[in-house]
């Protein structure tokens, strides 16, 4: 299955989105490849510039630990105990 790349996005619009979206956004994020090393990926094949496809890289580390830190700080629902 080939993944699309992701578009770099400022990091300061994140503020302004939905909980929904940014949790959208961080699972996005997460499916993305460790490396271009570990990918399926032909030498010849380049990222371009302005998109996210690897987690090694400074955008997607940048804006996941960004995304990480905004949630943080959002209102969430506690699961109720599930114990039987």
């Amino acid at each position: 299955m080939k993944r699309k790349k992701i578009a770099v996005c400022d990091l300061s619009r994140f503020n302004a989105f939905s909980t929904k979206r940014l949790l959208m956004r961080l699972n996005r994020l997460q499916e993305c490849e460790q490396s271009f090393g570990l990918s399926d990926k032909d030498l010849g094949e380049n990222t371009p510039a302005g998109f996210i496809e690897f987690k090694e890289s400074p955008d997607w580390i940048a804006e996941y630990e960004y995304l990480k830190e905004l949630l943080s700080k959002r209102e969430h629902i506690d699961q109720p105990n599930l114990k039987h």
